[in-house]
């Protein structure tokens, strides 16, 4: 098989069981029609908090969906604080994995329960297209955590290399 014939598998997702087992099938970005949620027959537009803010959103099209809520927040909030390095942002997300171990949640009907996930964002650029790349970038972290383990926990921080659980 050509390189050109394997990405185009990759990329239709046709590969098989003996096909590499390393290759990972990309995720959907930044949509605000919900492919998970269309393919469950549920609510599938996702509205947006802020119109002015960005649409960051994954999803692998079968088994969850992750939501950036609004804009990053300075953290701590608090004005006697000062000026900080640190700001917070805050995820929604519906995993089926999650839904099928959970007892208790809000339910969202047939497409499981939604969970919010907060992370502190360790010495994120200020604004503008370089904040943009670093909220896509956790985006992109956050969903393959989902991927590997079905759900997230409910607070985590972030470098911008790497996520870290915190207790």
């Amino acid at each position: 098989m050509g390189v050109s014939d394997f990405h185009l598998r990759l990329f239709s997702g046709t590969l098989g069981p003996n096909d590499s087992d390393q290759v990972l099938k990309p995720f959907l970005r930044n949509f605000g029609v919900c492919p998970h949620c269309q393919k469950k027959g549920g609510p599938f537009l996702l509205d947006r908090l802020n119109d002015e803010g960005p649409m960051i959103s994954r999803s692998d099209g079968e088994s969850f969906h992750l939501v950036l809520g609004d804009r990053p927040i300075w953290f701590p909030a608090e004005r006697s604080s000062g000026n900080t390095a640190m700001m917070t942002a805050g995820f929604w997300y519906v995993s089926e994995t999650a839904a099928r171990s959970l007892v208790a949640g809000e339910s969202t009907g047939t497409n499981g329960f939604t969970e919010t996930v907060v992370v502190i964002l360790r010495k994120p650029p200020k604004s503008g297209a370089p904040l943009m790349r670093h909220l896509e970038d956790l985006a992109d972290t956050l969903a393959e955590k989902i991927t590997q383990l079905g759900r997230l926990a409910t607070l985590y921080e972030f470098d911008g290399q790497q996520l870290y659980r915190n207790p």
